[in-house]
């Protein structure tokens, strides 16, 4: 007798955040400094284009090589973004669904910064600050 087990596919809600130096997917994280008050994160899109990514004061966040996000990119509105906010299915929703989550409100919310080979997953109650920081590199 031979068991199979179903594979759910999740429900996942996710949107772009504006960005009007970079459209495309072309990214990797270059580099993740966090100083308790702010957590910046460098991407270099294209090769040719850095960007600096601000979260003020964020509640977590956690850094996954894209395999381990394998769920997300059934998502076309994902897999065609570097920057998105995922609204369901997310890290957030694990981290609520734990009794000892104490940080959970309705104003946390979830934000992916994807690279080739990195993603960082933010939680934060504000939308983060995205600059240019140089251009044909």
């Amino acid at each position: 007798m031979s068991v199979s087990k179903k594979t759910q596919a999740l429900d996942l809600k996710a949107s772009i955040l504006n960005c009007e130096f970079y459209h495309g997917n072309k990214t990797y994280v270059e580099s993740l400094v966090y100083d308790l008050e702010f957590l910046k994160i460098i991407v270099i899109a294209d090769s040719t284009t850095k960007l600096e990514i601000t979260f003020h004061q964020p509640i977590g966040f956690r850094c996954l090589d894209e395999g381990d996000l394998l769920e997300f990119w059934d998502n076309s509105e994902i897999t065609n973004n570097w920057i998105v906010e995922i609204h369901n299915s997310g890290w957030l929703e694990q981290e609520s669904n734990r009794k000892g989550f104490l940080s959970r409100t309705s104003e946390l919310r979830e934000f992916l910064v994807m690279g080739q080979n990195d993603c960082i997953s933010v939680l934060d109650t504000n939308s983060p600050n995205i600059k240019l920081i140089e251009n044909d590199l």
